[in-house]
């Protein structure tokens, strides 16, 4: 069932390719075959490619267990996201190191597609008294930024994606990476202000995955996150990266490893209450 939601995109062409054979009958009640042209495989449109993408990566409920090391510091992460008419909610929880384990975030779309950062201010984290206990909303973040307070941390971008609606996509030439076939779309922004201006993705044709994305400003690279594809697993019926290496200008390479992922699993309302970024629960399952 790997590439299920690729399926989608092959009955799209297939639907344009079919051809069809005209019968018609003749003066003696025989039939008559005439020859019908064959349209040839319509390619999925960028729009198409885009959603598809989405869907697979992104697409229903999930909790999962994050790996990484930055600086020497080895980071373990919970990141449990749900969908909520249509706007997704993600609470994020440090396990490690240690001197982080009490820092969690609430990461929401409210109005207006705006992302809100909740943290909680916790004393052991934030020296300032009594003041300091309390649940807290950092600026709106621009998408690339990390999560704050601890250096090696994913960016928001990663926790919360900017779905495929708030672009407007184009097909680019296809192209080989990491010796695969692969389909290139890049993606404008809608809005202005969100620390890059486009972002080209090469899906590998098979199974869909971002093998390689790339965001650009004004022309230069600020952000690329690569997938090896012998780092691709089947995740119930669904192809996703259990690893991706994220490069920024200015910074050593930092890897993503996925301990775990589950998907659409039941989350407690709970979890996402900033009554939770005090406590701290996450799923074990």
């Amino acid at each position: 069932m790997v590439g299920s939601i690729l399926s989608r995109l092959a009955a799209l062409a297939l639907l344009a390719a079919t051809a069809t054979a005209s019968h018609a009958q003749d003066t003696n009640g025989d039939a008559k075959v005439t020859d019908a042209p064959v349209a040839s495989a319509v390619e999925p449109s960028a729009e198409a490619l885009a959603q598809a993408w989405f869907d697979q990566l992104h697409g229903g409920n999930s909790v999962a267990i994050w790996t990484s090391e930055w600086a020497g510091t080895e980071f373990v992460l919970g990141i449990a996201r749900r969908w909520q008419e249509g706007r997704p909610e993600v609470f994020v929880h440090v396990f490690a190191p240690r001197v982080y384990d009490e820092l969690n975030f609430l990461v929401r779309e409210r109005e207006e597609q705006r992302i809100e950062l909740l943290y909680f201010r916790t004393p052991k984290l934030f020296r300032g008294g009594q003041k300091a206990a309390r649940v807290a909303t950092t600026r709106l973040p621009d998408p690339l930024e990390r999560l704050p307070f601890a250096e090696g941390m994913p960016a928001v971008v990663d926790v919360v994606p900017l779905r495929a609606a708030d672009y407007t996509f184009t097909r680019l030439p296809d192209t080989r990476f990491a010796n695969l076939p692969c389909r290139v779309i890049e993606g404008k922004p809608r809005a202005t202000d969100l620390g890059f201006d486009r972002v080209r993705l090469t899906l590998a044709s098979e199974s869909g995955v971002a093998i390689e994305t790339t965001w650009f400003q004004s022309g230069e690279i600020v952000r690329r996150a690569d997938v090896d594809p012998a780092d691709v697993r089947d995740y119930d019926g669904r192809a996703l990266p259990s690893r991706i290496t994220v490069e920024r200008p200015g910074n050593s390479a930092q890897i993503f490893s996925v301990r775990s992922l589950r998907l659409d699993p039941p989350l407690p309302d709970q979890l996402f209450t900033t009554q939770n970024l005090r406590l701290g629960h996450f799923p074990s399952y």
